[in-house]
């Protein structure tokens, strides 16, 4: 089943949200989802029942977060309904406010009734697969207790081998926004960090983050891998893209992670980005070259306006480039 992606630009925003008129908040989506006990509740429970498209009844086993009956029978997307499981346990954000800044407090019962909540950003709902990771990771203290980050890594790392979409995605996030479990990783998770890379078949935004994640890590643990996987991004995806998707950004990411990892013989496919349809592809490309090597970026520069195949942004600036260098 495909799945879906919003297409996000400058910094990852994830924020508890049922609509997009939701309030939003910036940090790892773990706190974020357990920072209002008042409006979220997260527990464990078992899809009991799957009524009208999209509701899902859910028996209650556990309470992370917040109080909740021993039943709520939960909206949600189309998605999340088809693959959530009848007789499967699941750990389960879910909320019955939403925002409404027309009143004191801001927030409302919703009349539709109670809802899960998703993960902005992620275009997914916060349904996750009930996973040994997935409970430690929710445990009330997890992310409190310092001198914890091995046991914190280490579950990320299982849980992201997993095929669970959901989970996939959160801990991604989590890695992203949580900078210091990306520098804190000792060789042995680094290795299962690549692997997941390697092997596991990501969509293009969580690719993304993981990779710029991965950017943090010193560079004798990620030499030659990190750089060889920026390249075969740029060699996949070439530099016509659908421009409603994600890929424009995992591209501009590689283009940009060479200019970290990168060498001068990265030029050459480097400037095939110069055409790309997506002008900010074409300008990181123009200035990763430019920090490898001025001279050759500069020659490169004149041929594409001469080529006149650039888009008209990225043209603009070529030639803003090129007079800074007269």
């Amino acid at each position: 089943m495909s799945k879906l992606v919003w297409p996000l630009t400058g910094l990852l925003i994830l924020a508890m949200t049922q609509s997009l008129n939701a309030a939003q908040r910036l940090g790892p989506p773990i706190e974020d989802l357990q920072s209002e006990p008042g409006r979220t509740r997260i527990v464990i429970a078992v899809a009991s029942e799957k009524t009208k498209s999209p509701r899902i009844l859910f028996s209650i086993s556990e309470r992370l977060s917040g109080e909740a009956p021993d039943e709520v029978l939960l909206r949600t997307d189309e998605e999340t309904f088809v693959d959530v499981e009848v007789g499967r346990s699941y750990v389960v954000a879910w909320s019955y406010m939403r925002r409404n800044r027309r009143i004191v407090g801001g927030w409302e019962n919703d009349p539709a009734g109670p809802f899960t909540v998703q993960l902005m950003g992620l275009g997914s709902s916060a349904v996750f697969d009930d996973t040994p990771e997935i409970r430690f990771l929710f445990a009330p203290g997890t992310f409190d207790q310092s001198g914890n980050s091995g046991q914190q890594i280490d579950a990320l790392l299982t849980q992201l081998q997993r095929e669970d979409f959901r989970s996939r995605g959160l801990v991604i996030a989590e890695l992203y926004l949580r900078p210091d479990l990306t520098e804190a990783m000792k060789p042995g998770q680094v290795e299962e960090l690549k692997a997941v890379l390697q092997k596991q078949a990501l969509v293009p935004q969580h690719r993304d983050y993981l990779l710029r994640s991965t950017l943090r890590l010193p560079q004798d643990l990620t030499s030659p891998w990190l750089a060889e996987a920026f390249r075969k991004i740029i060699i996949e995806h070439g530099t016509q893209y659908d421009l409603r998707s994600f890929v424009p950004a995992l591209v501009r990411t590689a283009a940009r992670g060479l200019s970290q990892v990168g060498e001068r013989a990265d030029i050459d496919l480097l400037s095939i980005l110069l055409y790309a349809n997506n002008p900010g592809v074409a300008i990181a490309a123009l200035d990763t070259m430019d920090h490898i090597d001025t001279g050759a970026t500069t020659v490169k520069a004149e041929q594409a306006l001469e080529r006149g195949w650039v888009h008209g942004e990225t043209r603009q600036s070529i030639v803003r480039y090129l007079g800074k260098r007269k």
